[in-house]
Order: C-alpha cells, then structure tokens, then sequence
C-alpha cells in the first residue's frame, strides 16, 4: 500500500441508524485443566462495540491482542478450549430481524450462516478442500442456502465470480492450481455469493504482494456497497484499515482500548499504544529511525492490575498501576480506555 495515503484515510463515515452487529460485555477464554491445574487465559475479556449497517468496521492490534479469538466468537465459531464465558452478541438481519447468537439453537444457527453471516478465515488453502475442485465448496456452502435450482445457481455463481474478476474455470481448478491471489478472491466470491448481511473477514490479505493486496482490497469494497453488507475486517497491517475501513478499533491484551472514525483515529491518536502503531508506519521521506515498543505484552493467564498496557507504557502514572480505565468518549464517535486521554488527564 503507498505509504503516502495513510495521511489521508479514504474511509466514509458511517451511516446512522440500528446497528447491523451490537457486542455487549463479551467475554470468552481458553480454558484448560490437567493434572488438577486449572489454567484460564483472558483473551476476549469485556467487549462492547457496535458495527452499522453498510459499514466496514477494522479490528487492530499486534499479534496476540485477541483479534481472531474476538471475531470467531462474534461469529460462534469457536470450540474448547476457547469458551464464551459472558456478554451476548446480538446481529440485526434484514428480513428476520434480531438474532441473539448465543441464544439460537444449533438449527437456527446453521440456517443464518452464509445466509445471513458469512466468515472469510485466514489461509485460503485451509479453507478450500485440497482434494476437491473448487467447484464443490460452492456446492457444500452455498448451493443450500440460495434456494435456486442447480442451473440457476452456477449461473448466479459465474456472475459473481466474473464480478471478482475470477473466469468460470476456477470452479473446475484445485486450489493448489491456483495463485495465492485467486485463491483468496474465491473465498471471498465464496462468503459472499449469498449475499449475506455481515461478512467478518479474519486477515484476508495476508501473504499476498502489494499490487495483489490493492486488487482484493478494492474488490472487498466493491463487494461490500454492491450487495450492501456490513463488514467486520481484521488485520495487524495499519496501512490496509487507512484505506479500506470506515471505523476502527484497537485491541490489546483482550480488551478495545481505542475506537473512532478512521480518519480521526490516524490523524489524531489518543492511546499511546494507538500512537505506537501509526507511528511505526513507513512514509516517504521519513528517513528517522523506528524504534519498536519496549516490553511485550501481558500474560492473559494473570494480566497486571490496573491498565493493561501500563508496563509499557510512556505516560504510566499511579493511577494506571491501579485502576482499569473504562473506554469512554472522549469526542464524538471516538472512545479511548485511557486515564492519560481523559479531560483533565495529562496525555
């Protein structure tokens, strides 16, 4: 991605009205017992956010902030020993209306997804049958929920397929024939091909070269305001989320320390860890030494009282050894769990 865009994020803000996706008080840990040792790890530990309808909402953080295991419980894709401990997650489908998902029975579950709610997972090739061809992975997640018959939908699928700039003959292919770059375009084709309300998408140009990347990324947002869906998007990568998301929210160590409008976020950080990543970008003619963030993040199994990010932090004060500070608003549209950031505060 050129690095003289992320001074001006191309994101659009968000439209108003009901939320396509409202998380409230989300908690969900990995949860081990052997040899009478019982082991908790709080990788997801009191989430609330809100994701609009039409909205491409970005997810951020250093690896092991709790980004994938946040987003697979948001979509109830998870299985021991990752548990969901509280807090709901609540999805406002067009035509059915609300679903609380840790409400639903496994039926109702397996009726809204691809439907209703699609996910793109990291690695294409893990997604795709190696051993099949492409074309009976349409077949397997798609064909039942479309409720068209068998000629009519691989009309439907080649349309979208050529909509993704993908040819028909991919449906005859093995992933492995394929370039990383198709690959990925097909898992997208294949989360969207129903048209669903929400797609969460978990890292979906990673591994692939910037010109590659730019191409899914404008296609992902092509994709997105043809069939009108909103989009929970995750990726480490700071210079994607500028060109692509609509808001954004930070993670570190299981919880959202800061959350706003793209733009506001890049243009005036108010977290210093918010300040560390942006900063650690590449610009042209910045010749200046990057220097990385000291210390490493905390262990979940026992996280330091008070703010987690106060080991590494620049503006540590007392307060922070103590107290965990709420993610309240400190502008419109812009939330930051900071003493520091706070009125009055000293940041």
């Amino acid at each position: 991605m050129p690095p003289q865009q992320l001074m001006e994020p191309m994101a659009t803000t968000a439209p108003a009205g009901r939320p396509a996706l409202t998380v409230s008080g989300l908690r969900a840990y990995y949860q081990v017992a052997h040899f009478g040792v019982r082991r908790e790890v709080r990788a997801v530990d009191g989430i609330d956010l809100n994701v609009a309808k039409d909205e491409i909402y970005g997810l951020a953080g250093e690896s092991s902030s709790g980004k994938s295991s946040l987003i697979k419980t948001i979509a109830r894709a998870i299985r021991p020993p990752l548990n969901h401990v509280g807090g709901s997650v609540v999805f406002d489908f067009k035509g059915i209306g609300e679903r609380s998902l840790y409400d639903l029975a496994p039926a109702e579950l397996v009726a809204i997804r691809w439907r209703n709610l699609s996910y793109v997972m990291q690695a294409s090739m893990s997604v795709l049958n190696p051993v099949r061809r492409v074309r009976h992975s349409f077949r397997d997640f798609a064909f039942p929920h479309m409720d068209l018959a068998e000629p009519a939908f691989w009309q439907t699928v080649e349309a979208h397929l050529e909509r993704l700039h993908l040819p028909a003959s991919v449906l005859g292919a093995y992933p492995h024939e394929l370039s990383g770059g198709m690959r990925q375009r097909v898992t997208i084709a294949l989360a969207t091909v129903c048209r669903p309300d929400f797609v969460i998408m978990d890292e979906p140009t990673t591994a692939l070269d910037v010109v590659v990347q730019k191409g899914v990324l404008g296609m992902i947002r092509e994709v997105q305001r043809e069939i009108g869906s909103s989009v929970l998007f995750v990726t480490h990568d700071m210079a994607v989320h500028a060109n692509l998301t609509d808001r954004l929210g930070i993670m570190y160590a299981g919880r959202i320390v800061e959350e706003g409008r793209t733009p506001d976020v890049f243009r005036a950080p108010r977290h210093p860890y918010t300040r560390h990543l942006i900063a650690s970008l590449p610009r042209i003619g910045d010749r200046a030494p990057k220097s990385g963030l000291e210390g490493k993040p905390p262990n979940l199994a026992a996280p330091p009282p008070g703010c987690r990010f106060h080991p590494r932090c620049p503006l540590v004060r007392e307060i922070c050894r103590r107290e965990s500070p709420p993610l309240d608003p400190i502008a419109p549209d812009h939330r930051v769990a900071c003493h520091a950031a706070q009125p009055g505060g000293w940041a």
